[in-house]
């Protein structure tokens, strides 16, 4: 199994490299409208991408929650809280339990409806190898699903657990404390993890990084749908 992954993560690097630049570059506005998120758990979107989001609705954007699995009334009543101050205009619940959304058929059509029916023009969902089985999975589903599903939308890929290999960088410094607040929504989560130290040492790093002053960023692999899909089965083939 361990030499399996190592495999795929030699495919990562090799495949990713045209998609990579050196310098990675500031971007201002999201390249679409109307934003789809899709969350394993109720708290990735927080974690991973509120700042970018925030931003996102400050100039007129659009933005939609799916949340993939459920496990607490309490934690739903969190994530509740947290799109209140992203700014989100609707969430969708799928109520699958942690853990169980691999190779799982009703999971695959319940993305498929909700996309659909949200006809996003930009997907963000966690990085196809951000180490949770839940968040890997997420790739592994649109591949799954790409028959079914609109391929014309931008994917911005996020990170949660691990870092990953950035095209693309958002300067989130005036929304900081906002996404600081939308994480301390999730209590019942960062009672057991500070996900709030986590989150701020990552974006202080990729602002440092990339700008004398930038105090905060939040990094994203960005893909058209098409070839992000193309490049997920070159790496699982």
């Amino acid at each position: 199994m361990k030499r399996l992954k190592n495999r795929h993560l030699f495919r990562l690097y090799e495949h990713i490299q045209p998609f990579v630049n050196y310098s990675i570059p500031k971007e201002k506005y999201i390249w679409g409208s109307k934003v789809l998120v899709i969350a394993p758990h109720q708290d990735d979107e927080s974690v991973g991408c509120a700042g970018t989001l925030i931003k996102h609705v400050k100039t007129g954007g659009h933005v939609e929650i799916v949340f993939c699995t459920h496990d607490s009334s309490e934690r739903a009543i969190e994530a509740e809280r947290a799109a209140i101050v992203i700014g989100a205009k609707r969430i969708h619940y799928m109520h699958f339990q942690i853990r169980t959304l691999y190779n799982n058929e009703d999971f695959y059509n319940n993305l498929v409806l909700i996309i659909n029916k949200v006809n996003p023009d930009v997907i963000f969902i966690p990085f196809l190898f951000d180490k949770h089985n839940d968040h890997m999975v997420i790739s592994q589903a649109i591949v799954h699903i790409k028959e079914m599903i609109n391929l014309k939308c931008i994917v911005y890929c996020y990170s949660v657990w691990s870092p990953l290999n950035p095209n693309c960088l958002f300067d989130i410094s005036d929304v900081w404390d906002l996404k600081k607040e939308a994480i301390e929504c999730y209590q019942t989560q960062i009672s057991t993890r500070d996900y709030v130290r986590i989150a701020q040492g990552l974006n202080q790093y990729w602002g440092e990084i990339k700008e004398h002053g930038m105090r905060y960023a939040e990094t994203f692999f960005m893909a058209t749908m098409q070839k992000y899909i193309s490049l997920c089965e070159k790496i699982f083939k």
